[in-house]
């Protein structure tokens, strides 16, 4: 299927709209909610949904039933859906302008657009700009002066509501997380606090941020909340919960709870909502009701203080949080069938990383002298293959030649770390290398990478990575879907060709942990797994700092259900290098 290729971006645009449309008409209030719910997940996916409507697996997204993959297959495959134009047909085009603008919903959007014309989605902001600052909206039924004055402030300051926001990749994100929960461990009523939400799955952006405490005083606890100095709006303020938005236009909202019930509230906000859904089903077929505050059966509910004793009391074990997708890790867990999730303390090596031989800022010794500070046994120096247009042959020769050199020089004189020298060469929009096999035949080994030309169709594309693959001296292929989050969206590949020929083929696929990256992405790592494909974690270090990001790659293998045994530099040297030859 080829159709009309969309971003998720616009999918998930087009959806609002339609959804906005259909509560602004009094739709069936349940096709809503399931609307809501797919909205929720899709806007949340890091993966292109048009990949996976082209590849069939558009039900594999946890609350897309027949009648929304009937919806995106007339929308992948036209451009537009016939019903959402029939349902849109008489509404005013400018309403849907203002839907993001905070603390306007369908409804109210609905009313400014019909009381001021607003028919022209260009003008529509300006105009309803023009009306709050001569005081006409405050005479609109249900609004008043206080609203008016929030909406011309959201349209001043471009504030939209967190599901219009660009989201936070995960290393932004860590550091508000910190200073929040580091002011307020300083709370003496504070027992515990966790960031909870795609957060703690460790999504690969974050948008909002759900905060559970534990503490003796809610309150007082509140009130302390209240007092940090990042604030810059406090929208909702009550005895179980605060909602702010910080000056960095991130909105928090903390959520309080007794010690006893904490591990019930952090599970709940923890979600994801489809396995929250699924997992409540799942109870009341045992005759439990589940809610934020515990478990309740037979008129009496249940308070839990941590997770494990909440999951084991549904007759579940626990279920760690980056696999709370609402995609099978329920029933696997029934049938206790969870993997072992891969931890940062199994990884014995990381063979992606770059010195000031291309763009990196460290040299290759002091790459080594980090690695060996993490316990490393081993490296790999992946600098980016110099150009033999650009420089000339002979000067790349005498690079290749000057690094081994220096490589073995600095293996002959320390014996913590073993360091193996290759290259991340560029696979070129022509199916041939950045470097030639005489070249290529003199490394210890070969990552090869798409790095330019990401708009080619899926049948280029696949064969441009396949002839790579079929190099006899290419082992590893980087950041396979060349995704660049909140910028650039993936290749598009054949992922089942992809995979079949990876495995037939001994190539390893890599698991980037740059977090702009994060690449290959969690479900595509649960389908090589299932294909048998060999995987390696590779921090794309540009720097001693970024060796940490090795973190961030093995968040992401959790995600997709990745152990140990499926990552090839779990392995010792000796096991990863017989391995790495075993083409």
């Amino acid at each position: 299927m080829e159709g009309k290729r969309l971003s998720n971006k616009e999918v998930v645009t087009t959806l609002k709209e339609i959804l906005a449309a259909m509560e602004v008409k009094g739709v069936n209030p349940f096709r809503i909610r399931a609307y809501q719910n797919a909205v929720s997940i899709l806007d949340n996916l890091t993966v292109s949904i048009y990949d996976l409507w082209q590849n069939k697996r558009i039900r594999e997204i946890p609350g897309v039933g027949e009648g929304i993959e009937s919806h995106l297959n007339e929308l992948f495959s036209t451009g537009k859906v016939q019903e959402f134009e029939n349902i849109k047909e008489d509404l005013p085009e400018g309403m849907f302008s203002l839907i993001g603008l905070r603390g306007v919903g369908a409804k109210r959007a609905f009313k400014l657009a019909v009381s001021f014309k607003l028919n022209d989605r260009k003008t529509a902001l300006d105009k309803l700009k023009d009306n709050a600052q001569k005081g006409n909206v405050r005479t609109l039924e249900g609004f008043g002066e206080k609203i008016e004055k929030a909406i011309l402030e959201a349209i001043e300051e471009q504030k939209m509501t967190k599901n219009s926001k660009v989201r936070f990749l995960l290393p932004q994100a860590e550091q508000i997380v910190n200073r929040i929960t580091s002011y307020m461990k300083k709370c003496k009523y504070v027992d515990e606090i966790e960031a909870a939400g795609s957060f703690r799955r460790r999504n690969p952006t974050i948008g909002d941020l759900d905060i559970p405490v534990s503490t003796t005083n809610s309150k007082e606890t509140i009130k302390y909340f209240l007092k940090f100095p990042e604030i810059g709006e406090v929208l909702v303020t009550g005895d179980k919960k605060a909602s702010v938005v910080l000056k960095n236009d991130v909105q928090v909202d903390l959520r309080v709870s007794t010690p006893q019930a904490y591990g019930s509230m952090l599970q709940y906000f923890t979600g994801s909502k489809q396995h929250n859904i699924i997992l409540r089903n799942y109870a009341l077929n045992k005759g439990m009701s589940l809610s934020e505050y515990g478990i309740k059966k037979g008129g009496i509910t249940k308070e839990f203080s941590n997770e494990k004793d909440f999951y084991n009391e549904i007759g579940l074990p626990y279920i760690p949080p980056e696999i709370r997708h609402g995609n099978y890790e329920i029933e696997a867990a029934d049938k206790n069938k969870l993997p072992k999730l891969i931890n940062l303390k199994d990884i014995k090596g990381d063979m992606h990383m770059h010195t000031i031989l291309s763009d990196g800022v460290n040299t290759i010794e002091e790459m080594v002298e980090a690695a060996a500070m993490l316990g490393y046994e081993y490296i790999g120096i992946s600098d980016h293959a110099p150009s033999i247009q650009s420089r000339g042959l002979g000067t790349v020769l005498k690079i290749v030649n000057d690094t081994r050199r220096k490589i073995n020089e600095i293996n002959e004189l320390q014996d913590k770390v073993k360091v193996l020298y290759g290259y991340e060469v560029n696979i070129l929009v022509d199916n041939t290398l950045g470097l030639p096999d005489d070249i290529l035949n003199n490394l210890d080994y070969v990552i090869a990478g798409v790095h330019a030309s990401f708009n080619q169709d899926k049948k280029t594309v696949t064969e441009r990575i396949l002839t790579a693959m079929e190099n006899p001296y290419v082992n590893i292929i980087s950041h396979p879907s060349g995704r660049m989050l909140n910028e650039r969206d993936p290749i598009d590949p054949d992922w089942n060709k992809i995979f079949d020929t990876a495995r037939d083929k001994n190539i390893i696929l890599e698991i980037n942990g740059q977090p702009s990256r994060l690449d290959l992405p969690d479900d595509l790592i649960k389908s090589a797994i299932e294909w048998g494909v060999k995987l390696i974690i590779g921090s794309d270090a540009h720097s001693t700092d970024e060796l940490l990001f090795m973190k961030y790659g093995i968040e992401n293998a959790r995600r997709g259900w990745a152990s140990k045994d499926n990552i090839l530099n779990t392995l010792s040297y000796e096991r990863f290098v017989k391995e790495l030859k075993s083409r």
